[in-house]
């Protein structure tokens, strides 16, 4: 699976940073961070929601970023065509996630909380526990922007 996504990522990553962006930026951003072991820089497409006014919600089951998210530092982010500077905050403790997972599908309705792929119903809101056994399986990073220019 790892491999797939390697792959697709070499396609997406740059359409995502031309002016062919509008299929794909509705969905999907360009995270560019620095690697907290190597320090080297990385760019990677990564799905979002918009959340909250200067809020950008993303989430993974893998691990391949987070840990570099974890320190706080400041990264960049292509949304829409627009570069962003943004603060990551983890959230990684179960009742934390389960918590921002509720919220989301209140906010964006079950269906979209069934395309999170964590096993959600699509035709009702998730229960506590599913809520919980979902959380299990991902973590959330908030990104809070603090610019926007044009490109």
């Amino acid at each position: 699976m790892v491999k797939i996504f390697r792959a697709a990522n070499k396609v997406v990553r740059p359409l995502l940073a031309s002016r062919f962006h509008k299929p794909l930026s509705g969905r999907l951003m360009l995270l560019t961070y620095k690697g907290h072991r190597t320090g080297r820089q990385f760019t990677v497409p990564i799905g979002y929601f918009d959340w909250d006014p200067g809020t950008v919600l993303a989430m993974s089951s893998q691990l391949g970023w987070i840990p570099s998210m974890r320190e706080g530092s400041a990264v960049q982010l292509r949304i829409r065509g627009q570069d962003h500077s943004a603060v990551p905050t983890v959230v990684e403790d179960p009742e934390g996630v389960a918590a921002l997972l509720g919220a989301f599908g209140r906010r964006k309705g079950p269906k979209a909380a069934k395309g999170l792929m964590l096993g959600l119903s699509g035709d009702r809101q998730p229960t506590d526990d599913e809520l919980r056994t979902a959380a299990a399986k991902t973590r959330f990073v908030c990104f809070r922007t603090r610019s926007s220019t044009s490109a």
